[in-house]
């Protein structure tokens, strides 16, 4: 699929989040949370790095510079998150409050509990399933 696939009133954006060593996750962006933040990362897909880790997610830069839009402050397991200052692309493992400014942009509802296995360092790629 590429962008130009995907309709502007698509509401829930299929992902593939592939991490080296650990496999394959089943994701969305869901528009809903934040249009304008999902409108901008889908014109930059892929989105590719390497993996860090704070204590409830890992994390990749991305080269997306915009402000906060509908900033959360509670973190789910699961949650595909964007934060502006680093700027990066989290996904939750577990439950956490936010350190600051963070935007929630999608969901993994399965199988996030395999994001503890991550080893920093490790190639992760996030693609339009």
């Amino acid at each position: 699929m590429n962008m130009s696939e995907i309709s502007p009133q698509k509401m829930r954006i299929p992902v593939n989040i592939s991490i080296e060593d650990v496999g394959i996750l089943e994701g969305e962006f869901i528009r809903f949370y934040a249009p304008l933040t999902v409108r901008d990362l889908l014109k930059i897909m892929p989105l590719e790095g390497f993996a860090a880790r704070w204590d409830y997610a890992v994390y990749i830069q991305i080269s997306l510079k915009r402000g906060a839009e509908k900033i959360i402050n509670r973190i789910n397991s699961g949650d595909i998150l964007y934060w502006p200052p680093g700027p990066y692309i989290l996904i939750a493992f577990r439950e956490a409050t936010p350190p600051s400014q963070m935007v929630r942009i999608g969901r993994v509802e399965k199988n996030f509990e395999e994001l503890e296995k991550v080893k920093p360092g490790s190639r992760i790629r996030i693609t339009f399933e």
